[in-house]
């Protein structure tokens, strides 16, 4: 008979191996605290050492970051590292603005389809919840609330596309249009129709309503992208960047 051979899986690569599955799957994000080793080793049954060990490896791994009297962070380096590939690629000009908004589109109106045909109900209720809040009254000269704020909606949706890798490309474009927003919000009607077309894709992702919810996002990127075209015509400034600090969530 043939055997295959036996490999020895130390306690510490199955505890790598449960928390960098957990990053993938969007279940721990960028920026979130581990808990103690204590806790960990409690958890997953073993010696802090043997957690110790683990943390060592993942941070080599660049999963995770240590810092020292504060613990251990989550940090994403998949999305950093794409990011800074997709900067090198473009120029901030108005041609290469035009052609990340068609990336956009053909990602976030997949994601949006995907979301629709997908999404259990906790997270149809996240992304009700995050279209509701963007009608909060804020400061209109706070366009970093409102941005924010958008993030928020635009990721529980591509989580709820059930994609990691959609999810990771979706962080990526909105993270080269930071400066976006301030465009967008400086053009008079913009938010409110803004928050009109994040209800209808809301509404059409909860009733898992695919057509629905491709031509809602797709009208909502396609507006976004016209209104900033025009700011840009007005030679408004915009930058294409990567949030220089990993550890910070983006949105």
């Amino acid at each position: 008979m043939d055997f295959s051979s036996v490999s020895v899986v130390r306690p510490y690569e199955q505890i790598v191996k449960q928390i960098q599955q957990a990053i993938r799957d969007g279940q721990l994000l960028r920026g979130t605290k581990l808990p103690t080793e204590r806790e960990l080793g409690e958890q997953f049954g073993v010696s802090r050492s043997v957690v110790r060990e683990a943390i060592k490896v993942l941070d080599t791994m660049g999963l995770v970051e240590s810092r020292q009297g504060s613990g251990s962070f989550v940090r994403n380096s998949t999305i950093e590292s794409i990011s800074r590939a997709f900067v090198l690629s473009v120029s901030p000009d108005a041609e290469s603005v035009e052609r990340l908004f068609e990336f956009r589109q053909i990602l976030e109106s997949q994601a949006a389809g995907l979301a629709a045909r997908r999404c259990t109900t906790e997270q149809a209720d996240l992304i009700i919840t995050a279209a509701n809040l963007l009608m909060v009254p804020a400061d209109p000269n706070d366009w970093s609330a409102f941005g924010k704020a958008d993030g928020r909606l635009h990721e529980a949706i591509a989580r709820a596309s059930g994609n990691p890798y959609l999810q990771v490309a979706v962080a990526t474009a909105r993270d080269m249009l930071q400066d976006v927003v301030a465009l967008f919000v400086e053009s008079k009607g913009s938010i409110d129709i803004a928050i009109e077309h994040h209800h209808r894709i809301a509404s059409a992702i909860a009733n898992h309503d695919t057509d629905a919810a491709v031509a809602a996002m797709t009208e909502h990127i396609v507006y976004t992208a016209d209104i900033v075209q025009s700011q840009l015509a007005k030679n408004r400034p915009l930058t294409l960047s990567v949030d220089p600090d990993p550890m910070i969530p983006r949105h």
